[in-house]
């Protein structure tokens, strides 16, 4: 395999897209995909990791309950900007996911060119992880852009061992460390790629590898800080989630597991399909590839996330899935094709051209068809639960009953997040009712701002928090609200919402 960005020989040789070229693929990718997600998520509410990266996102903490801070941020500079509404989610979503794209790019770029790195980039488009996957914005979603370009610079250092490159690799590995714990198994992956190198033991002995660490341990550090003054939650969070038995731990591990395949399996199936080889062809082109160390550090790229995120589940006995993985197979497409051993790669890269281009165009064909279909025939809880209704009524409620502005909101999970997401009022989120999980909110605070809290009237941990923070003047309003959309009503929802008025 070449370590350079040069094209491939032969029949294989397609011209190199330039930058304008890359710019509108881009931009066309953008306004597809973000007019999909707009058109047909258009009558539902966000998903909830997408409220709480809002929620969380406004409040610029060093860390959080459950995760490092960085992803949260970039959503609280985004609504910074824009309106809080479901395309804008969508925007951002697939601003994500292209900047991915880009990164494997120029990732498959490192290892092949021409027709290879072309169909290699237009397969990613038909697994569902820069597409469909990618609206629910969350901390795995921020994957999709930080993981190939930190894998990138981690191969132009080892290439090159430019200390640009180095300071780029601990940069993003940083902001990596400071969106999810997840990411220890990016930089474990790239430990055991750099083992495969050929120059490795140039690279270890020089500067790269120490620069890239202290610049990560540099990104890293404030957050850790954080930790140290704050007890830890993330930490108390995962050992709260950690612990299952071994039955359910394997449950979770295979279906982690065999779903990243299933995710793969269309990109992978089209390209068996055109290379049109034997089982023992495919394992006896493997076996003489893994002779190349490149192949070998390709392999390790491709495949050490998956399996050391099935060993971590073991290890730490706790729930994975293929949500946690969704950002890290940007090279899989490559792997297949270089153990097909390239076969039929310009007729490939045609296809898969053509198949990206047909699937973008269709989805957004029918995206109006799939509004329909989510208002009128889905279960989903964010198809069917009235929280835009729940959000409008509440805050016209605390409105009504002091004319102090709504300041703080809590109660039934995901409606407490609906409601600081689509309230005219942009209330701060009290989630659980529960300081620890919520550091930017203390008891002097709400006994200056007041509380909102939205019940479901059958949440009787919900009323009982309500009523230990209620004063005498708060007041309680039972409301019903159902979900409308399309002209279908949705079931009818009772709520319990208590003003706590300021003191």
């Amino acid at each position: 395999m070449a370590n350079t960005e040069a094209n491939d020989g032969g029949a294989n040789r397609w011209p190199k897209p330039n930058g304008l070229t890359l710019t509108a693929i881009i931009i066309a990718f953008v306004l597809v995909w973000s007019g999909y997600f707009a058109i047909s998520e258009v009558a539902t509410a966000i998903h909830n990791d997408m409220a709480e990266a809002y929620v969380w996102g406004r409040e610029f903490q060093l860390g959080y309950n459950q995760h490092p801070p960085f992803w949260a941020w970039l959503c609280g500079l985004w609504f910074l900007v824009f309106p809080r509404a479901g395309w804008a989610f969508g925007l951002l979503s697939t601003l994500n996911a292209a900047i991915g794209l880009l990164g494997a790019w120029a990732l498959i770029g490192r290892f092949a060119g021409g027709a290879t790195r072309i169909a290699a980039t237009a397969l990613l488009i038909l697994t569902p992880f820069y597409t469909f996957l990618a609206y629910k914005y969350n901390a795995n979603a921020i994957f999709l852009s930080l993981w190939p370009w930190t894998l990138y610079f981690f191969v132009r250092s080892i290439d090159e061992r430019r200390l640009r490159d180095a300071l780029l690799f601990g940069l993003l590995m940083g902001l990596a460390l400071l969106s999810k714990y997840f990411a220890l198994e990016l930089a474990a992956t790239c430990l055991i790629a750099a083992l495969q190198h050929p120059e490795r033991r140039r690279w270890f002995a020089g500067p790269s590898p120490y620069l890239a660490a202290a610049v990560a341990a540099l990104a890293v550090a404030p957050h850790f800080g954080w930790l140290v003054a704050h007890g830890a939650p993330p930490l108390h969070y995962l050992a709260r989630i950690s612990g299952r038995g071994w039955g359910e731990t394997a449950r979770y591990a295979a279906g982690a597991f065999f779903g990243a395949l299933a995710q793969n399996a269309v990109a992978l199936a089209i390209v068996l399909f055109v290379a049109r080889m034997r089982p023992h062809e495919i394992a006896a082109s493997a076996g003489a590839h893994w002779r190349d160390a490149r192949f070998r550090m390709l392999t390790s790229l491709t495949i050490a996330p998956l399996i050391l995120t099935t060993l971590a589940a073991f290890v730490l006995h706790n729930k994975v899935s293929t949500n946690m993985l969704i950002g890290t197979f940007p090279l899989a497409p490559l792997l297949a094709i270089e153990i097909v051993d390239r076969r039929g790669v310009a007729r490939l890269a045609t296809l898969a051209v053509k198949l990206a281009a047909a699937l973008s165009l269709a989805a957004l064909v029918v995206s109006p068809g799939v509004a329909l279909a989510r208002a009128w025939l889905s279960h989903d809880q964010n198809d069917v639960e009235p929280r835009k209704e729940l959000a409008e009524a509440a805050t016209q409620i605390w409105r009504a009953a002091t004319d102090a502005p709504l300041t703080y909101v809590s109660g039934t999970a995901r409606y407490d997040y609906g409601v600081a997401f689509y309230s005219p009022d942009h209330p701060h989120g009290f989630i659980g009712f529960d300081f620890w999980r919520n550091q930017w909110v203390t008891p002097e605070k709400l006994t200056r701002s007041g509380l909102l809290s939205v019940c479901v009237a059958e949440d009787l941990a919900c009323l009982a928090a309500t009523e230990a923070l209620a004063t005498p003047a708060a007041t309680r309003r039972d409301v019903t609200l159902a979900h409308d959309a399309f002209g279908h009503r949705g079931q009818p929802m009772r709520f319990i919402v208590t003003v706590i008025p300021p003191a």
